[in-house]
């Protein structure tokens, strides 16, 4: 059993960030601000960083058992930077697709601005045409 005298800071700091970020995330899907599956992988991030600080040697002896690696510690820096590399590669397809978007909104404005001003500029040089009364013959 693991007594509270002797945990070292970050075995009781990252539980406690994990936790707050995962009340963060859960409230922010409640808000509709993620998706399920946005929800679902932070959470589990957060319960990995949290597991890992709590009971770091059977957690990344189990990592390090599953890939094949002889060292806990070359598993761990392998699936950390793998994540980091998913994440970047995650943040850069959003930002494209964002890109995208604000290119085609930029064009739709663009286009129906120039129909708004061909349809007042047709219309200030059309000529108002009167209609006569009943011309008299004579």
């Amino acid at each position: 059993m693991i007594l509270l005298a002797q945990l070292e800071i970050y075995q009781w700091l990252a539980p406690i960030i994990g936790i707050f970020f995962i009340y963060r995330t859960v409230v922010q899907y409640m808000k509709r601000k993620r998706t399920l599956v946005a929800m679902v992988v932070w959470v589990l991030f957060w319960v990995s960083i949290t597991l890992m600080a709590i009971i770091p040697n059977p957690v990344s002896m189990k990592i390090a058992s599953i890939l094949g690696f002889r060292s806990n510690v070359t598993a761990v820096i392998f699936v950390s930077i793998a994540l980091l590399f998913l994440f970047v590669f995650y943040l850069s397809s959003t930002i494209e697709k964002l890109e995208h978007q604000m290119t085609d909104l930029v064009r739709k404005i663009a286009i129906d601005e120039k129909a708004k001003l061909d349809k007042q500029e047709s219309e200030e040089h059309s000529i108002p045409l009167k209609k006569n009364k009943k011309a008299k013959v004579g």
